[in-house]
């Protein structure tokens, strides 16, 4: 666009002069005259929707809600081994040459770490010292 073309741009963004609420609608209407267009104001979506109709949505809304908590629940639970605490004591008191204080910070740190305390179980016996040490070391 050259300088000498701007008059025949005319700038429409600034001036909607609130009319971008209205819609031009046909109505070919048995009770519209000649099928003449007329304007109508726009309406909420919650003026197009039935009360009852609105009150199912929300009910749909609340039941799909509880049945995604409910099953992230489930998750949770089936994600979450509950170890046995004596079973990780057991497990740490025999690896050899850990101090009292090293047991129990193990067993501390296996209680919370079950995906760890099962590799512990599957080490062969001169092993788990030293994961165990590493492991307590990395914690403190």
């Amino acid at each position: 666009m050259t300088p000498t073309d701007e008059v025949d741009h005319v700038d429409l963004d600034g001036d909607t002069q609130d009319l971008e609420d209205i819609h031009v609608i046909d109505d070919i209407s048995p009770t519209s005259t000649n099928g003449q267009k007329r304007r109508n104001r726009a309406s909420n979506s919650s003026d197009i929707l039935p009360t009852k109709k609105r009150g199912a949505v929300k009910d749909v809304i609340a039941d799909s809600i509880a049945r995604m908590a409910l099953s992230f629940e489930e998750f949770i639970r089936a994600d979450t081994k509950n170890i046995d605490p004596a079973e990780v004591y057991a497990e740490v008191q025999a690896v050899p040459g850990l101090s009292e204080n090293e047991q129990l910070k193990a067993c501390a740190w296996l209680i919370e770490n079950d995906k760890q305390f099962q590799m512990l179980k599957a080490l062969p016996i001169e092993k788990k010292k030293s994961m165990l040490l590493m492991f307590i070391a990395r914690g403190e």
